[in-house]
């Protein structure tokens, strides 16, 4: 959002060299219900500390920390900052169905992984083998951002786009018109 000044970015810690993951809709393992509860409590509010966590959950802080903890390290779990994107200037997200030669497809997705705008970049099953997510300042920068796919990524074919002027509902969060959270809907494991 270049709202950090390079000073800020220093103080920031190296992000661990990410690993291609890879997602399902079945699950390795079913969590244990005490991780369960952890990750209900996180949903609710991912700011609580392990004193107040623990008490969420019915277990010490000791064992809040260290099932956290090892959540985190065996990437169970992974954490993410969001913001109200129409505040920041963001109104407009576009969802991109496009074709890719299967031999250009994992370089593509990882060029359009690190563009500023997109905000997600997956291949999938189909004729559309990629799906892209992007956010932009307006209808208006849909045009502009298009015409860059085409020059930068001579391979790639759009063959649908979803205009969405607002979103009601964002990573379990519900919205405001201006994107701000104002309630929550717990995330339901599946049923094995």
């Amino acid at each position: 959002m270049r709202a950090m000044e390079p000073s800020g970015h220093a103080e920031l810690s190296t992000p661990r060299a990410s690993r291609p993951t890879v997602y399902s809709a079945h699950m390795h393992h079913r969590p244990p219900p005490g991780d369960r509860a952890l990750l209900e409590a996180l949903g609710r509010d991912g700011r609580l500390g392990y004193t107040d966590l623990g008490a969420a959950t019915g277990m010490s802080e000791h064992t809040a920390r260290r099932r956290l903890q090892r959540m985190i390290r065996d990437r169970d779990i992974t954490f993410r900052c969001d913001l109200a994107h129409p505040v920041a200037g963001l109104s407009t997200v576009v969802l991109y169905r496009a074709a890719v030669p299967h031999t250009h497809l994992e370089g593509t997705g990882n060029a359009l992984a690190r563009m500023e705008e997109v905000r997600l970049a997956v291949s999938i099953n189909g004729s559309d083998n990629l799906l892209v997510m992007v956010r932009l300042r307006g209808l208006h920068a849909i045009d502009p951002f298009e015409a860059h796919l085409a020059e930068r990524f001579p391979n790639l074919t759009v063959n649908d786009r979803t205009v969405f002027l607002h979103s009601r509902k964002r990573m379990g969060r519900l919205l405001d018109a201006t994107g701000r959270a104002i309630g929550h809907v717990p995330f339901s494991l599946p049923q094995v």
